[in-house]
């Protein structure tokens, strides 16, 4: 694309500029230097060789403060005339990110934004994002919608709208904030067709490490001893398990072999056109993405029962001049995704995966028939590849139009605009599930074998169900806006009226609708002022509670437009600025202001008794709630050093929210109803937000570093909550999720220790046990005891982009972490022989308390079945969550254009790509961002090649 008015330098000097075309003309000799600059790219520089003709490509410059972002509604802005805190990402850094979902991409990218993934199922990764503690609305080309429907090739830029004056024109829709996507466009240039092939592999980060069946059975005997029991487990049956001499009286069965393979394949296929001219411009873009699952199939069986997902993606944004006067886009968007895993479901095979014991069953009898016994119906490899399969079918369409008018006969920079979106969303999910029975193998004295049933009957391959539904959303809009430069003097205005419209299969449809309005005012691009207000509602709440008012205000000072910033050179551009507002949420509450009623026990009627049904009170209605508000304090500050070389961004934001909706606990059970939520809640989020970047080169060696760290804490300064016995009892003035049990002291270290101290009421304390501070004195471990736990630093969460390249060679990486972060280490991956006797046993058991390893111990004693002692959360099962991760690593080289253009090939990249290859974190017993022993995050190794025409 030409570039207008970019500076020609000659050996420091001011020469020339370019043309509208981006042409120039300049005599230099050799050895002289050349240096182009230009507004919003990076500077070019180059040492004269030889006397021949030049043609001079700029790299877009993010740091520029001349570079625009995408603001609520109004378009694109000059970063420069914001007074707003927001982030961005741009199409060059998301390409570089080897994700299958918009939400991967964002992964230590931006501050502010805290993402965690729990899942490395294909199509239900679960990346959760929180917005400055809360979940942002997403938005895409000015409308809300869901992540799902957005591929990651389709994507321009990702904003993010944190403060109350870049938000506030949403209004009760805006307190967490804002994630708004931009998809892309066309250019008035030639066209431009690109096609990318990628392909790779997927292995599991983690997995439980269970135990084998010999190791099991000694620990199981272990246990019981501790409980003063009897062995379970014989001489005879330990050395039977330890060779393997009898597998199916004496199983040893690594469940996760049996059914998960050790990789899964993965490919994608990306084709983009683009281009246009002075009156019309169009971007359209196909994609195909196949992700296998790590589940091992069975070739008898004639459908699939892996975990696998295909989406199938289509965009086409396009723009038209149609007159002087009136320019139209139309943008259509389609994804269907296909989704399969086996009949018993994911998240309950890795359940059983996790509760099932290498001794339990063998996988098969000896005549065949899947091994079952009354402690052990589930079979896990029935389930998984005999137990049917389900489909997940989605469909979703969207398509906007609008129409913008130059109103400049009436006044020069007068525009009106009109929008209208539609959504659809179909889905269908399909169950075709079966049954297979499961039987037990039984050897009498006499050496005759049977095999007795145990459990339901089989049942055939059957289409159990089909369920359909379908979710649309209409919205409307309508505005009038005005931008216009009159000397020294900047006005942007912004008024629009808009309907927003839900509808849902098993729902009623949801409604906001309101209007809204942007002022902003710049004097000579020095000084600004921007004032948003919002005024909007929805049905949600009784009538005369429905809409609300939502103001904002932001000031900002370039200090470097000031005259006595020309003395300080290195200071390329800096600025203060700072925002104040309020904003809604009405993520809750919906018809609480209705009574409702529901069927209650029964009881008898009549001298013969007969039963009937009873209407009960449900919650009792309240006619006053509505939305939760938030007041925002955000300052900043935006900084540019050396030529644009370094740059800053420094963020401080203090918000308040208040009338959150809680359920009064102070009030009196007498009532006989469960309170209904009220207004009464008041929590304070309040943090940091740095982000540095530095970019250079050395000859032609270009490169760039962009570290970024936030800081955030969430304090409860208001909770109706019953009074305490004790001030650790307290909730209000505590972190947002503060962590309580009771306060860990180490291990009983004998039994006469435990006999003396105080203990759970109604438990025998043992050697080994975990000991607890008895904090109000009384003798007795109880409620009265529990309180905080853990540190109350503030979350911190970073990450650290860079990258080089150079001759063709590019490199760059990605590495994200989190401190300050806890969780609790529970649960059925975590406990020893849960489910009364019959769950699972690990690795980390190996390490339980014996009277040989007391003071080093890294786990309580064993005990069969639940310990009502150490299965309580307490300090002990408080671990760290902190992290750091290789997130994202690339290298990639650009053939020659002299190789390429003789096969009518603008560009070739071929590229080799890895995710998740290094993990730092001080707790190793599970992934520390999953903490669960389901479907594991993946590490992955992929290669392609992106061709452009």
């Amino acid at each position: 694309m030409p570039i207008y008015q970019a500076k020609i330098y000659a050996n420091g000097k001011l020469a020339s500029s370019t043309d509208r075309a981006g042409n120039f003309t300049l005599s230099l000799a050799k050895g002289q230097q050349l240096k182009v600059i230009a507004q919003g790219y990076l500077a070019f520089a180059k040492t004269i060789e030889r006397a021949d003709s030049l043609i001079v490509y700029l790299k877009d410059n993010p740091l520029g403060a001349d570079t625009t972002y995408q603001t609520l509604y109004t378009g694109a802005l000059k970063r420069k005339l914001s007074t707003a805190a927001i982030s961005e990402i741009y199409t060059s850094q998301l390409e570089l990110t080897n994700s299958r979902s918009t939400g991967g991409l964002l992964v230590g990218r931006m501050p502010g934004l805290f993402t965690n993934q729990s899942s490395g199922e294909p199509g239900a990764d679960a990346v959760s994002l929180s917005l400055r503690g809360a979940t942002p609305l997403i938005m895409v080309d000015g409308t809300p919608q869901s992540f799902g429907a957005i591929n990651p090739e389709q994507i321009e830029s990702i904003t993010l709208l944190k403060d109350a004056v870049s938000t506030a024109m949403l209004g009760m829709r805006a307190s967490n904030g804002i994630l708004y996507i931009t998809t892309r466009r066309g250019r008035e240039e030639a066209q431009k067709i690109s096609f990318k092939v990628q392909s790779g592999i997927q292995t599991p980060l983690v997995l439980p490490k269970s135990l084998n069946a010999f190791s099991y059975a000694t620990l199981y005997n272990e246990a019981l001893a501790n409980d003063n029991k009897s062995p379970l487990y014989s001489l005879e049956a330990l050395a039977a398990y330890r060779d393997g001499s009898d597998p199916f009286t004496y199983p040893d069965v690594n469940w996760y072999d049996q059914v998960l393979k050790n990789n899964a394949a993965f490919s994608r296929f990306d084709l983009a056109v683009s281009g246009g001219a002075k009156t019309s411009n169009y971007f359209v873009n196909l994609d195909y993405l196949d992700q296998g699952g790590l589940f091992r199939t069975d070739p008898k069986n004639s459908y699939n029962t892996n975990a696998d997902f295909k989406r199938y993606s289509f965009r086409s944004n396009a723009s038209i001049d149609l007159s002087k006067m009136f320019t139209s886009s139309v943008r259509l968007g389609a994804q269907i995704q296909n989704g399969n895993e086996p009949g018993a479901t994911v998240p309950t095979i890795f359940s059983n995966l996790l509760s099932t014991p290498a001794n339990a069953i063998p996988v098969f009898n000896p005549n065949g028939s899947l091994a079952g016994t009354d402690n052990y119906l589930s079979n896990i490899y029935g389930q998984t590849f005999r137990s049917g399969y389900r489909l997940y079918n989605q469909v979703e369409f969207k398509v906007d139009v609008d129409l913008k008018a130059k109103l400049d006969v009436l006044t020069k920079g007068l525009y009106a605009k009109a929008l209208v979106a539609y959504n659809s969303y179909l889905f269908e999910n399909i169950n075709r599930a079966k049954r297979e029975e499961v039987f037990e193998m039984q050897v009498n004295a006499a050496g005759d074998t049977t095999y007795t049933r145990r459990g339901a009957v089989g049942v055939p391959m059957s289409n159990i169900g089909t369920v359909t539904g379908r979710n649309s959303s209409l919205y409307g809009e309508f505005a009038l806006g005005y931008q216009r430069r009159i000397g020294v003097h900047g006005f942007d205005a912004y008024l629009q009226a808009s309907n927003d419209k839900m509808s849902y299969s098993s729902l009623l449809p949801e409604n906001y609708r309101g209007i809204a309005a942007k002022a902003s005012y710049n004097y000579k691009e020095k000084y600004l002022l921007d004032v948003a207000f919002g005024y909007n509602g929805v049905e949600r709440f009784a009538e005369g509670r429905r809409y609300g008012f939502f103001p904002a205000i932001g000031l900002g000072w370039n200090i470097t437009e000031e005259r006595f910033m020309q003395f300080v050179p290195f200071i390329d551009y800096l600025k203060l600025r700072g925002s104040y507002g309020l904003t809604g949420n009405v993520s809750a509450g919906r018809f609480t202001y209705l009574q409702n009623y529901a069927r209650g026990a029964g009881y008898n009627v009549g001298t013969t008794p007969t039963g009937a049904n009873g209407i009960i009170q449900a919650s009792l209605a309240n006619p006053n709630i509505t939305w939760e508000k938030a007041k925002k304090l955000n300052l900043g500050v935006d900084a540019r050093f050396f030529n644009n070389k370094l740059g800053t961004t420094v963020e401080y934001f203090v918000n308040h929210f208040y009338d959150l909706l809680q359920r009064p606990n102070t009030g009196s059970a007498i009532l006989g109803a469960a309170y209904p939520l009220v207004n009464i809640g008041k929590l304070e989020r309040n943090g940091m937000e740095f982000q540095l970047t530095y970019q250079d080169h050395i000859g032609k060696f270009n490169y760039f570093i962009q570290p970024n760290i936030s800081y955030f804490r969430s304090i409860n300064t208001f909770i109706d909550e019953a009074p305490r016995e004790y001030p650790w009892q307290v909730r209000t003035g505590l972190p947002g999720g503060q962590p309580f049990g009771y306060i860990a002291e180490g291990l009983f270290q004998t039994n006469a220790e435990a006999a003396s101290s105080p203990v759970i009421a109604g438990y025998t304390a043992r050697a080994g046990d975990i000991k607890y501070r008895d904090l109000n004195k009384d003798g007795t471990i109880d409620s009265r005891d529990v309180a905080p736990i853990g540190h109350r630093r503030p979350l911190t969460f970073y990450g650290i982009n860079l990258g080089f390249d150079i001759k063709g060679f590019d490199f760059s990486a990605l590495i994200q972490g989190v401190e300050n972060r806890q969780f609790f280490f529970t649960g059925a991956n975590v406990f020893e022989f849960t489910n009364n006797g019959k769950g699972q046993a690990f690795e980390h058991h190996l390490g339980r308390w014996t009277p040989e390893n007391a003071t080093t111990a890294s786990y309580p004693r064993l005990s069969v079945g639940a310990n009502p002692n150490n299965e309580v959360n307490s300090s002990y099962w408080l671990k760290s969550g902190d992290y750091m991760r290789l997130r994202n690593l690339e290298v990639g080289y650009t053939l020659p254009a002299k190789v390429t253009r003789k096969a009518g090939i603008a560009t070739a990249r071929i590229f080799f790509n890895g995710a998740n290859l290094l993990t730092w974190s001080e707790f190793k017993e599970v992934d520390p961002e999953s903490n669960s022993g389901g479907y594991p995050i993946p590490r992955t190794l992929s290669g392609g090649i992106n061709i452009k025409f």
